[in-house]
């Protein structure tokens, strides 16, 4: 988990970097956003319910291994799939879009393995959030859980996007 967390906030550092690229600049508008990014938006917000659930209960290794696949999926599927958008020339909309869907996924990652992952969200939090927004809270363990977004969940989506990497992996196997 930790190792694909890394390399994909790496990655977006990288690139937002090289574009000097400011998340507070822009706005994320659903509307007007790709298949991919809308997936990764709602396998987000289904999974803060899921991962809020189980922490409610105490299932810490459930919540672990629900992270894990999410991240997973964002870094091996998102990310590969989208790599052109980051490489592309000047800062279009479907630039930004990339950008600003990958930005809110790591943000909000991060403040759900927070009470997991202590050390290391923290870091991607004073990078991403407080070097750009000194009135962001101090820390991320200041921060609420993250609330769920229920008019960015598309079940149906995540259902077809999930078969779709299921046919993948088969014809890779």
């Amino acid at each position: 988990f930790m190792g694909t967390l890394c390399n994909t906030y790496a990655f977006y550092v990288l690139y937002a970097n090289i574009d000097k690229f400011n998340p507070t600049e822009y706005k994320l508008e659903y509307d007007k956003l790709p298949v991919m990014d809308k997936w990764l938006l709602s396998r987000l917000n289904t999974l803060i319910d899921t991962v809020d659930g189980y922490l409610d209960n105490y299932a810490i290794p459930e919540a672990a291994k629900a992270l894990q696949s999410f991240v997973d999926d964002m870094s091996n599927w998102y990310v590969r799939r989208g790599r052109e958008r980051y490489w592309a020339q000047g800062l279009e909309q479907d630039k930004i879009n990339a950008y600003m869907t990958l930005y809110t996924a790591l943000v909000t990652i991060s403040k759900a393995a927070a009470p997991m992952v202590p050390f290391m969200t923290e870091d991607i939090y004073q990078n991403l959030v407080r070097s750009l927004d000194k009135n962001a809270p101090e820390s991320i363990h200041l921060c609420d859980f993250p609330e769920v977004k229920e008019e960015w969940i598309d079940k149906e989506l995540e259902e077809n996007m999930d078969d779709l990497l299921k046919v993948v992996v088969m014809g890779r196997a």
